[in-house]
């Protein structure tokens, strides 16, 4: 049995970008974790801490995301957001959670890893970092979708030689080779 813990950090469910790594007070701080963690092991059930690096809410102070740098730009230059389908609405439905651009995702892991990597704990959850790939089309720095496959392949290749299991929501082929449990798989 595997857990995802969604909303443990920086803010629980509506967290910001996994930059800075504070355990939610609410839910038994950095020493719940640490519990858990060693309640599991000694079980032997897998806990993995949920970290989303391709969709972040609305910036906190000090998570190192800077809207106009960090964000995806649509080709009519607006930022923008995930959104899905809902067959309840009959319309698009928005989440509030804005799509970072593919350039930025291994700055935020490689910050998030030197406080993840300290626990000593092999298991991680990437969220969409399988499934999702956005384009940015900013004048700037413009990434099309093969663009943003290649920055995730080497993100996800590196969360890969960092842990020793790996846990993504979705998964496209790419994502296959570097991750260990994959979560709501479309079945066609």
């Amino acid at each position: 049995i595997n857990f995802k813990l969604t909303g443990y950090y920086n803010g629980g469910m509506y967290s910001s970008m996994p930059y800075r790594l504070n355990w939610e007070k609410a839910v038994g701080g950095k020493g719940g974790f640490e519990e858990l963690v060693e309640y599991a092991q000694a079980n032997g059930f897998g806990v993995y801490p949920d970290f989303d690096f391709v969709y972040a809410q609305f910036g906190e102070a000090f998570d190192g995301l800077n809207y106009k740098k960090h964000y995806v730009k649509t080709i009519d230059n607006r930022y923008t957001a995930k959104r899905e389908y809902s067959a309840t609405y009959q319309t698009f439905v928005s989440y509030f959670q804005m799509a970072i651009s593919p350039a930025y995702y291994a700055h935020f892991y490689e910050k998030l890893s030197e406080n993840y990597l300290k626990y000593n704990y092999g298991n991680i959850s990437v969220g969409t970092l399988g499934s999702d790939l956005n384009s940015d089309f900013d004048e700037d720095e413009p990434y099309n979708r093969e663009d943003s496959k290649e920055f995730t392949v080497d993100m996800l290749k590196k969360i890969s030689e960092d842990y020793e299991n790996v846990m993504a929501d979705g998964g496209n082929a790419y994502a296959l080779p570097y991750v260990d449990h994959l979560l709501n798989v479309p079945l066609d």
